[in-house]
């Protein structure tokens, strides 16, 4: 028995030509730019909410420090300040405003406190503040107390 030797032609053979290989590795190419500028995209913003977070920490810890102090103290005297604060080498805008006055909302026994805290970026969405509100009272009893 002889055995056959199968026919290979260069006719028959597969496999890709130049051009196809061309236009693949161009689709690729496409598809990988288009994803580094989603990295570049989501690089920017999620530094801009580390801003925001950082933003809203630092207020948080200002209207701690107000709740701690008891209602004449001096930090709680009516009026607006406005600091500057770094925080892990970002800088911040912390306006705090202390309203003691019916024009505001407040009154000699209430206190209207406004913590405002804006991160100082490059880019105009991350100027935007952050807004903390809060009330503070006397501890004087006032008329709907029960014995």
């Amino acid at each position: 028995m002889k055995q056959r030797k199968p026919d290979i032609k260069a006719e028959n053979s597969q496999g890709y030509s130049l051009l196809e290989t061309a236009i693949a590795l161009l689709i690729m190419m496409v598809v990988t730019l288009g994803t580094a500028s989603l990295y570049v995209y989501a690089t920017t913003y999620n530094a801009g909410s580390a801003d925001r977070a950082a933003s809203l920490a630092i207020g948080q810890q200002k209207m701690e420090r107000l709740r701690r102090s008891s209602f004449d103290d001096s930090l709680m005297a009516a009026g607006t300040t406005t600091e500057d604060v770094t925080y892990v080498n970002h800088h911040y805008t912390m306006t705090t405003t202390i309203c003691a006055t019916s024009d505001c909302g407040g009154s000699a026994e209430r206190k209207i406190i406004t913590v405002q805290v804006a991160p100082q970026g490059s880019k105009p969405w991350m100027n935007v503040p952050i807004t903390l509100i809060s009330e503070r009272a006397t501890s004087v009893v006032g008329l709907y107390a029960t014995n």
